[in-house]
């Protein structure tokens, strides 16, 4: 497993993509380290390209431990949107139930399968 991440301080948006086999624990330790960046401020956009991924192992625990971070750390990513962009249905699903899951704790969390589309929706194309 591979979660890569850019800040682009100038264009507040993060970029962060995913490879190879993603677990609970490796989710939730990128999750820590975003948060743990100085260059990461309260409000940045972030477009999580996960459609490189082989094996998805993140549970529905997972999703819930997840979203539960996110309310924890309100203050931070209240206004932070998070799109999404998945490559099949299963990856879809267990997207958007952390979609769902995180309403009213984060600025916005959308799965999506057209990386224009992600781009509109975070307010972030060219």
């Amino acid at each position: 497993m591979a979660i890569t991440y850019e800040i682009d301080e100038e264009r507040s948006i993060v970029m962060t993509t995913v490879t190879g086999r993603l677990t609970d624990a490796e989710l939730m330790a990128h999750k820590e380290a975003l948060l743990a960046d100085p260059r990461f401020s309260a409000g940045m956009k972030e477009l999580s390209d996960i459609r490189g991924i082989e094996d998805l192992d993140v549970t529905p625990q997972g999703i819930m431990a997840a979203a539960s971070f996110d309310s924890q750390n309100n203050a931070e990513l209240a206004t932070h949107r998070l799109g999404l962009l998945v490559p099949t249905d299963l990856v879809f699903g267990m997207a958007r139930m952390y979609e769902m899951r995180t309403e009213g704790n984060t600025g916005g969390v959308k799965v999506f399968r057209n990386e224009e589309e992600a781009m509109l929706w975070l307010g972030a194309s060219d």
